[in-house]
């Protein structure tokens, strides 16, 4: 499909410059050359559904720009022969200011711009020319909001002047037929995170898990509210959720579970690394996070949100006042942002008041009870390492307040040492070595 694309800007390119050597104005019929649709479920194929979903031009003219500048993106990577005829047109005489784009000895001799696109499309036809600046090359266009295409900056400080290229993001959807899945690096200060377990491995109390509910439905139901009048008008497109709870309850397996359901990449971000304390540096760490993410349907976990969330102080110093407005910042960039943010804390009073009520849900993940305990015992040791005497792990599960992280490394113990000792039983002395481990590392009185 990619194939015929190009030939079809091939012949497109070559019409123009036909047309142009004869002096003709504009193309004799400009329909003759919309390309051809493609398959849905395609990587070419949904991102021009998508483009439709948000633009409602039909005229010839816009939708071959559309595709003209896609291919023309793609042609270093895939068909750089694309620029040999205006290389030589360039030699036969036209100027730049008549092909619109930028001489290169690096990239095939000649380079083009969006100016290009305007001159294979419109010609000298000015109307035409009027309505693909209007519905394709304008800021609003799904190829910029999008981030589909980037422009270079270039001296002239013109858009339309300057040499653009495909997004890293859609080099790997439209060449690699690949996810992007970006590293963590000083640019994107976020880490993917994943989970093997399913919602049955969460054990958490029935409210905690009608709250995670209502947080799955919006998943579900997202792009339907988005283009609900009545909703969109008065709400913002994103949703934001507070998890708060000590460590080890369950807060980032939550996320990694809504996200596994959802089909969404879900990125953990540590506010206490992106959090700087020189001026501004804050601020350009979360930028470089939410610039990234716009519009790609992640879901952003912020963990240790306490590092910059807690409670706004009295400004009384300079550095107090960056401090509120780095807060401040973030505020603004999560409520824009139109996917799923979640925060979390270990603690909710850490949050400041006014923080709270930018939530719509704030969800309590707290220490497992008795019964919860037992139940988290039963699942990590159903299986393949049974414990010998089950009735000091109920005393066990009874006695010692242990969150489901805690009791996941007191399995983690037992079955290295079970390994280690070619058994598949645990002891007791094993069982007892193994909460008895967990417990000092809390400094717990035994």
């Amino acid at each position: 499909m990619i194939e015929l694309e190009i030939e079809w800007a091939k012949k497109l390119i070559a019409k123009r410059l036909e047309e142009t050597q004869t002096s003709q104005a504009t193309p004799p019929a400009l329909e003759e050359f919309l390309p051809q649709p493609w398959p849905a479920h395609t990587p070419f194929g949904d991102l021009l559904k998508g483009f439709r979903e948000e633009t409602d031009f039909t005229d010839a003219a816009s939708l071959i720009a559309e595709r003209l500048v896609i291919i023309f993106a793609l042609s270093p990577y895939l068909a750089p022969s694309l620029h040999e005829p205006f290389t030589k047109a360039l030699q036969s005489g036209y100027g730049l200011d008549t092909l619109g784009g930028i001489q290169s000895e690096s990239q095939f001799g000649f380079v083009p711009t969006l100016q290009t696109v305007l001159f294979v499309v419109a010609g000298n036809d000015i109307g035409t020319r009027t309505r693909l600046l209007t519905n394709v090359l304008n800021e609003t266009h799904p190829l910029w909001s999008m981030g589909v295409i980037n422009i270079l900056t270039s001296r002239t400080h013109n858009r339309l002047l300057s040499a653009f290229r495909l997004n890293e993001e859609f080099y790997n959807i439209l060449v690699l037929n690949q996810p992007y899945r970006p590293q963590f690096s000083k640019t994107f200060p976020a880490q993917l995170v994943q989970t093997r377990e399913d919602w049955e491995d969460l054990v958490v109390p029935s409210d905690t898990r009608f709250a995670l509910e209502e947080i799955n439905i919006w998943l579900k139901e997202r792009e339907r509210l988005a283009k609900d009048e009545v909703v969109s008008k008065k709400t913002k497109k994103g949703y934001r959720a507070l998890f708060f709870g000590p460590s080890g309850t369950g807060k980032t397996m939550a996320a990694c579970l809504l996200g596994k359901e959802a089909g969404l990449p879900v990125y953990r971000i540590d506010l206490s690394m992106v959090v700087s304390k020189y001026i501004g540096e804050t601020e350009k760490n979360l930028s470089l996070i939410f610039d990234k993410a716009e519009n790609k349907k992640w879901i952003l976990f912020f963990d240790e949100a306490d590092a910059l969330f807690g409670k706004r102080t009295q400004v009384n110093s300079s550095n107090d006042r960056y401090a509120n407005q780095e807060v401040s910042y973030l505020l603004q960039r999560i409520e824009d942002f139109n996917g799923l943010v979640i925060l979390s804390s270990n603690f909710k009073e850490n949050i400041d008041s006014a923080f709270s009520r930018r939530f719509q849900s704030m969800i309590q993940f707290s220490m497992p009870d008795r019964s919860l305990r037992l139940e988290l015992f039963k699942r990590a040791f159903e299986k393949k390492y049974q414990i010998e005497d089950m009735e000091m792990m109920k005393r066990v599960a009874q006695k010692y307040e242990l969150s489901g992280a805690e009791i996941n490394n007191v399995l983690h113990y037992c079955a290295m040492m079970c390994l280690h000792e070619n058994v598949s039983t645990v002891s007791d002395e094993v069982f007892t070595n193994a909460v008895l481990k967990e417990l000092r590392k809390k400094g717990k009185a035994i």
